[in-house]
């Protein structure tokens, strides 16, 4: 995916004024000075970029621990986060059947900018806004593209763009999980595998064509992420096992406040994996008076 966002902006901003027949002269003033720097900076931090692809259990928990971090307000969790690269390409994966969101996360010093991109099999939809959070304060930026619509008669609707944004504050609350729960061995488990399937690489070769050999870093759940969802679906069971002692479990590790004032994780653990050990025990029985009380009858040793 990388590739086809390189080569969308390789051809930037040409594709959507040829699609609207307009020059680049007939643009508002500055406006192609604008997208050009837009196009180079986007190159630029795309040649950088470390892709990671979210398989759907690993991103259900992450989302699940989002938005629990939000509900005990935790989020100067993002002031302290220092992402593994400097930009992190995040797609879900099976996100859309004919679609990839893909988020493109980049942090510059103390400044985090977070896009949403849509790949589709045979374009791109581009990004309109972006959030630029730092530390605890966050705001909304328009990119270039949104002007260009403006100006070719393509304006966009406030509601795709409210889309966009509530899929940019997603993004950037996944790459501060991701970020996190890397730091703690067993949460998260990363592969570096080929972008194209092995299917889809021999597809190419038989029409004589050759696929770059692109790794990406694909994050499933490690062992003690695997348990985290096993105790966060038991909790989700609306008391099921209310009242009813489980020998074996896991325990759900979250975001807390230490004593020091900082957040930081508490890993999820096995409660009563204790080797079992095995007791004779010896059942003997009492005389019984003649009463109408039969009850002595108790365990001794």
């Amino acid at each position: 995916m990388i590739d086809e966002l390189k080569r969308f902006f390789e051809d930037y901003p040409r594709q959507v004024l040829q699609m609207r027949g307009v020059r680049p002269a007939d643009l508002p003033a500055g406006l192609m000075d604008r997208l050009l720097d837009y196009r180079h900076r986007q190159l630029v931090n795309l040649e950088d970029a470390q892709y990671f692809r979210i398989d759907p259990a690993a991103y259900w928990m992450l989302t699940k621990l989002i938005s629990e971090m939000k509900r005990d307000g935790l989020e100067e969790l993002y002031s302290q986060v220092m992402l593994p690269f400097s930009t992190m390409m995040i797609e879900i994966a099976d996100s859309e059947p004919d679609q990839v969101l893909t988020g493109v996360v980049i942090q510059i010093d103390d400044a985090i900018f977070t896009q949403r991109f849509i790949l589709r099999k045979n374009d791109v939809g581009p990004s309109n806004c972006a959030i630029v959070s730092r530390g605890l304060k966050a705001e909304i930026i328009y990119t270039p593209t949104r002007e260009l619509f403006d100006a070719v008669g393509l304006p966009v609707p406030d509601a795709m763009i409210e889309d966009e944004i509530t899929w940019n504050k997603t993004f950037l609350a996944l790459a501060v999980a991701i970020a996190t729960l890397l730091r703690h061995d067993g949460m998260l488990k990363v592969e570096e595998v080929s972008l194209y399937p092995r299917q889809t690489r021999r597809q190419a070769e038989r029409s004589g064509k050759s696929l770059p050999d692109t790794l990406i870093s694909k994050i499933t759940l490690g062992k003690a992420g695997r348990g985290q969802v096993e105790a966060m679906k038991e909790d989700n069971k609306d008391g099921v096992r209310q009242g009813i002692p489980r020998r074996t479990h896991w325990v759900r590790g979250h975001a807390m406040r230490s004593r020091s004032g900082q957040i930081v994780w508490r890993m999820p653990h096995l409660r009563g994996a204790g080797p079992m050990i095995k007791q004779v025990r010896h059942l003997t029985a009492e005389a019984v008076t003649d009463t109408d009380d039969t009850s002595d009858l108790t365990n001794g040793g």
